[in-house]
């Protein structure tokens, strides 16, 4: 008698599912212990686990984005952050809930708003934004972060785990500034970091083009470290002078912001009898906790280590089934 329970990374929640042999009339057919109790039920149920988390893409489209992103890469910012993101949503779309906003918005000045919700199936609609990108006005960055952690404060998910991923190709300009850079408008901008954090939103910064990596920005720097994420060394923001740069950092950001824990909500009726694949090959079970899987019972959970964590967080595995059963599958 065994029960089948399927984790989907490709689907927007990790679902399990479990199977078993009820019959027409509705009987689960378990067999019944010595003392006349029922024995597991292997009834058909689906529960929910491990909700993934939740990006909201913040993204600077203001008119520098036309220039070039580097000596070594002539192409248009523009250009450079289209690839990537396409990348992105192929790699990460089902194991990470994105969300999307670009400033300015509708005038120089105006701050960006959340074009694309939050959700289970954002990346096609994200994927339609990224063919009509076009760079123009000036850098609201502030009032964007702003409007940002209005959003989340309004989609108040407790469930999941919030982020921001800033893309910035240059200091704040606007409201203060009208297109200059200035110190009332890093402020404003540091000051949102520090409010979105302060409401469990964490955030990290990618600075995209070699002219302001070059210059070496503070306020990059120090909106990293509010942000709650910031990179060791020098450098507390991810500088991506390239396409390559740019995606691997948001690699990076993928494996803090993706989870090497399966929360269940229910518990198991046989914990010793669980098995796990990865795309239909067996992970070991390690109670060592060094590199498998184990079932923490006191969290009730399933916790990955080593080097499946690693194939977790780099985002190799695309279905994860987990069985459970009254005696090992055959």
């Amino acid at each position: 008698m065994l029960k089948r329970f399927v984790l989907l990374l490709a689907a927007s929640l990790w679902v399990l599912s479990c199977s078993g042999n009820e019959d027409g009339n509705g009987n689960d057919g378990g067999d019944r212990d010595a003392a006349g109790g029922d024995g597991p039920i292997c009834d058909e149920v689906a529960i929910k686990a491990s909700p993934l988390s939740n990006i909201l893409l913040v993204i600077d489209k203001s008119n520098s984005m036309k220039d070039p992103t580097s000596v070594n890469d002539p192409r248009e910012k523009a250009e450079v952050l289209v690839e990537a993101m396409k990348f992105v949503l192929d790699t990460y779309a089902g194991k990470i809930r994105f969300g999307w906003m670009a400033f300015p918005a509708q005038s120089d000045c105006d701050p960006g708003v959340v074009s694309v919700e939050l959700g289970d199936d954002s990346a096609d609609s994200i994927r339609d934004l990224l063919d009509n990108f076009f760079p123009w006005g000036k850098t609201p960055t502030g009032e964007t972060l702003q409007n940002a952690d209005a959003y989340y404060t309004r989609l108040n998910d407790t469930e999941r785990a919030n982020f921001v991923v800033l893309v910035t190709d240059g200091l704040p300009t606007c409201p203060n500034g009208n297109g200059r850079p200035n110190a009332a408008d890093d402020a404003l901008a540091l000051r949102a970091v520090e409010t979105l954090f302060s409401h469990d939103v964490g955030t990290f910064v990618i600075g995209l083009g070699e002219n302001l990596n070059n210059s070496n920005p503070g306020l990059l720097n120090d909106m990293a470290d509010a942000g709650g994420h910031p990179r060791a060394g020098a450098d507390k923001y991810y500088p991506a002078n390239n396409q390559a740069d740019l995606e691997a950092a948001f690699r990076d950001i993928a494996k803090v912001v993706m989870s090497c824990r399966l929360d269940l909500e229910v518990e198991p009726e046989e914990p010793d009898f669980l098995w796990v694949y990865f795309d239909g090959q067996p992970v070991s079970r390690d109670r060592t906790h060094l590199n498998g899987f184990d079932y923490d019972a006191v969290n009730n959970r399933i916790d990955f280590y080593g080097e499946a964590c690693d194939k977790l967080k780099n985002g190799e595995v695309v279905t994860v089934d987990v069985k459970m059963g009254c005696a090992p599958p055959d």
